[in-house]
């Protein structure tokens, strides 16, 4: 056989203009097939993707006949095989997917088939193909798919395009016997399984991520390849709709993944179009588009719909692999011990199993009856047991039939109330549930949240998922496994007087999400009375129940957009729960939903605001009254004694006058060491324009002081100072007294740097320098916060946030505005700069970032230390605020 540099040639002189008119081939093919795909609708998806491996088909057949042609015209011939591996040999390709090829060669050595492969691949590659291919032959091929996982599944996948058919067929004979036998099939099995845990976690470990891969992702069409690999290597099957011929699905099931593989195809296609490359993450834009394309119309909700749907697939597409794994499994070689539980049931080495296939059938309940005794005996559940759960959850029958039987409901919330540690997959009872189906079959009102999502980067997980793991973190408080961070939560949930209760309304108290809206926790509470008389829960029990998933994020809200110092404040939240066992209820409620909403939402600082707003309204129902007066003069008297202890005589002098000008306010925000702390500060500070200085160090945050002579307009100053040393501030208390005949201010700041507390402390100098040159007017603030911006590069992330501007007159001698909008540099120095420059000063600030939106409280008084009572006014102050914010 010539070399590739005269067979090239040879083939140009057989088809002179070969390169132009495979480019202009290419070329018509992969515009019907992008114009196929851009019309959306069924043909966008799998048929695009077949369409497209066609056009290839034919090209390459072209191609090989050309090729052999030539070389008989000098007397010798191809006796190559060329085959089609990976998704080119199950005849789909996405729309920019790399193509795979193999060459097979009939004898002992590859080499004589090099020439071959160059001969068909260059014009390829001069046309951009992304083409991978490999020279094997049938040993090499076989010897190295024992050990290499890749190289067995492309077996699998294997498919003739031209050449000798024979030998392809002897290649998987003995592949079939060899590799893919029954003594040998289990094996393969557990390296697919083992690759995709891996896969799953390098791509992220869950199905609800942010923005997905729709290929390597969980629940991505990677899945999807690995059962049909599982299907061929035990079954013989090219395509999963013999399954069913076969009996291993069930028509329902077949089409489930079938509808979820199709809807993959066609996001995968579009994806591919819009890049004019391959590109596999859902980005946030690409989910606008998308959405779009698809026909769910524009905006955050025709995101959020679509992104529902692309979920639910992505789970059905995770659940097609682990049944095809489970069911591909050869059958036992010998009878095994079993050991009768009871019931129906049997126990299976470390497993819990039913003694016969159609137990389910005749008693739905014991489909949670299996789980309740994994749970009881410390056991998994057999692959097979739960895989006949699995199938009979697809049946509405089956279902209504398990919600209307007393046994089932009690095992549901037996199972829903166990704090215990179990064998269970992931360790989560709920999540195991739902994974089988029998959540949403015993609460079908759950299915509609099933796969929702926010069109935000604060909801990480979906609506169900999210509120599974609300559950499976009350189950940590109550064992005690959080008592190291959450030492008063753990202490309550370990003495809960309800637990039906807690539980039921923490699984569902987003369940109203299921059209949307800002009102879910009302709509929550009206479904939950059916769901709860069909488990069997008393009218007392609902009535809770009811309650917290009405006020579930209220408390949240008083914690951090309210002043819980003032008396006013903790008085009105008390009004709205049910006694002090309400409040635990609520309190524990709070901290599962904000602690699961994003692996980032529940920080240090929200905790010590929960922590406190308990611990006040709880004082206040135990006692009947307000207990402020006392709490000031304990609060007094412990920060003298810390004085005392730590302090030299003119700091404690310093510190009495100190205590008796600050404000109330200040010693019930503040416990005993904070205030002598605070203290020794503000007696160094005595003599000195202003000082700045950390004062204490959390995990996520330092708290930073700073004391000055008080003028108007100084919150704006110091928060400019902070941002422009990229500082972000995370909360702040602000408080004025008079030393003497000087107006002083103590301010807080709770904040923290995006590269870790360590820069806080190396951030101080530059902060003082700005702060000296901020006081004496020699630099402008708003032109120093620009510089800085500037600098940051700091560029919009996607989606937005809308901005809202709301006002409460409800407080004690204040106004309390509330800023919601998208997070961005320096927003705290503008709001309090647009603030000063409309006439207003600020008492209190409270800052809450959620993800890349923001809610900044302030409370204000106008220039007569007077609420804003003007609507007028009132607008006025709205329309400034929104439009400093348009300018940023």
């Amino acid at each position: 056989m010539t070399e590739a540099s005269a067979t090239v040639p040879l083939l140009s002189r057989v088809q002179p203009s070969l390169s132009l008119e495979l480019g202009r081939y290419l070329s018509f093919h992969r515009a019907e097939v992008a114009a196929q795909i851009k019309k959306g609708g069924s043909a966008a998806g799998l048929e695009a993707a077949t369409h497209y491996s066609r056009a290839i088909d034919g090209l390459l057949g072209s191609l090989y006949s050309a090729l052999d042609a030539a070389m008989r015209c000098e007397g010798s011939c191809i006796a190559v095989t060329l085959a089609a591996v990976g998704s080119y040999g199950r005849g789909a390709v996405s729309f920019a997917s790399d193509l795979d090829l193999r060459l097979l060669c009939p004898g002992g050595s590859a080499e004589a088939a090099l020439p071959v492969a160059e001969a068909l691949l260059y014009p390829l590659w001069d046309t951009g193909l992304s083409i991978g291919h490999q020279v094997v032959t049938q040993h090499e091929m076989i010897e190295l798919a024992r050990q290499d996982l890749p190289t067995a599944t492309s077996l699998l996948d294997w498919r003739s395009l031209a050449g000798p058919a024979e030998a392809s067929e002897r290649l998987l004979a003995q592949a079939f016997e060899g590799i893919f036998g029954l003594g040998q099939i289990q094996a393969f099995l557990d390296r697919l399984g083992q690759r995709a845990t891996e896969r799953a976690e390098r791509y992220g470990g869950s199905v609800y991520l942010l923005e997905p891969d729709v290929k390597n992702g969980p629940g991505g069409l990677r899945d999807m390849d690995i059962a049909c690999w599982a299907a061929r290597a035990r079954f013989r099957v090219r395509d999963l709709a013999d399954l069913v011929k076969l009996g291993v699905l069930v028509p329902r099931e077949h089409q489930r993944m079938a509808d979820a593989a199709e809807f993959m195809w066609r996001v995968r296609n579009l994806l591919h179009v819009h890049a004019g490359r391959r590109s596999d993450r859902l980005s946030f834009d690409r989910q606008e588009t998308l959405a779009q394309d698809l026909g769910y119309g524009d905006g955050g909700p025709a995101v959020e719909h679509f992104m529902s749907d692309y979920y639910r697939s992505a789970r059905e597409l995770e659940r097609a692999r682990d049944m095809m794994l489970s069911r591909a499994a050869p059958p036992p070689t010998r009878r095994p011990h079993l050991q009768s539980l009871g019931r129906g049931l049997v126990r299976l080495r470390d497993t819990v199993t039913l003694a016969h296939p159609a137990a389910l059938d005749a008693e739905p309940a014991l489909a949670l009856g299996l789980y309740e005794m994994a749970v009881r005996r410390d056991l998994g559940v057999n692959d097979y047991a739960r895989d006949a759960v699995l199938r009979a959850t697809t049946s509405a029958g089956f279902a209504e039939r398990l919600r209307e039987s007393p046994a089932a409901c009690r095992s549901f919330l037996r199972l829903l109330t166990t704090a215990k540690h179990t064998r269970l997959r992931g360790g989560s009872v709920l999540s195991e549930l739902h994974d089988v189906g029998l959540l949403t079959a015993m609460i079908p009102e759950f299915l509609p949240v099933v796969g929702r999502v926010h069109h935000d980067v604060y909801h990480v997980y979906t609506v169900d998922a999210h509120s599974i793991a609300a559950v499976d973190r009350l189950r940590m408080l109550v064992r005690g496994d959080l008592a190291a961070e959450h030492p008063l939560a753990s202490r309550l949930a370990a003495e809960i007087a309800r637990p039906n209760v807690l539980y039921l309304a923490t699984l569902l108290h987003d369940v109203g999400k299921d059209i949307g809206g800002r009102n879910h926790s009302e709509r929550g509470a009206g479904l939950a009375p059916p769901i709860l008389a069909r488990l069997g829960i008393g009218e007392g029990e609902v009535v809770h129940v009811q309650n917290l998933i009405a006020k579930h994020l209220r408390m949240y809200h008083v914690a951090t957009r309210r002043d819980i110092d003032d008396p006013e404040t903790i008085a009105a939240f008390a009004e709205e729960v049910r006694g002090r066992e309400g409040l635990r209820e609520l309190y524990l409620l709070t901290l599962a939903d904000v602690s699961t909403t994003s692996p980032t939402a529940m920080t240090s600082w929200k905790a010590r605001m929960l922590d406190e707003l308990f611990r006040a309204t709880d004082r206040y129902l135990s006692q009947g009254q307000r207990v402020d007066e006392d709490v000031i003069d304990i609060r007094r008297e412990l920060a003298r004694e810390r004085l005392r202890e730590q302090a030299d005589a003119p700091t404690c002098a310093f510190a009495e006058r100190f205590l008796r000008a600050i404000p109330e306010r200040y010693l019930l925000a503040n416990d005993a060491d904070d205030v002598a702390r605070h203290a020794r500060f503000s007696a160094m500070a005595t003599n000195e324009t202003f000082a700045v200085d950390v004062l204490a160090n959390a995990d996520d945050h330092a708290e930073l002081g700073f004391v000055a002579d008080d003028r108007p307009g100084l919150l704006a100053l110091v928060t400019a100072a902070l941002a422009a040393s990229r500082l972000d501030v995370v909360g702040a208390q602000i408080y004025s007294w008079q030393d003497g005949d000087a107006a002083r201010v103590l301010d807080l700041f709770w904040v923290r740097a995006a590269s870790g507390a360590a820069a806080i402390d190396t951030q101080l100098p530059k902060v003082r320098r700005d702060l000296a040159a901020l006081l004496s007017g020699a630099e402008s603030p708003a032109a120093l916060v620009g510089k800085r911006a500037a600098s940051r590069g700091f560029s919009r992330r996607r989606p937005e946030v809308a901005t809202e501007v709301k006002f409460d007159d409800r407080a004690t001698g204040h106004t309390v505005l509330e800023v919601i909008t998208r997070d961005r540099p320096a927003l705290l120095f503008w709001l309090a700069f647009a603030l000063q420059e409309a006439g207003l000063s600020i008492s209190i600030a409270k800052i809450n970032t959620e993800g890349d939106s923001v809610a900044d409280v302030f409370y204000v008084v106008d220039q007569r230390g007077a609420k804003i009572d003007d609507p007028r006014r009132i607008e006025e102050i709205r329309q400034r605020i929104v439009a400093t914010i348009d300018k940023l």
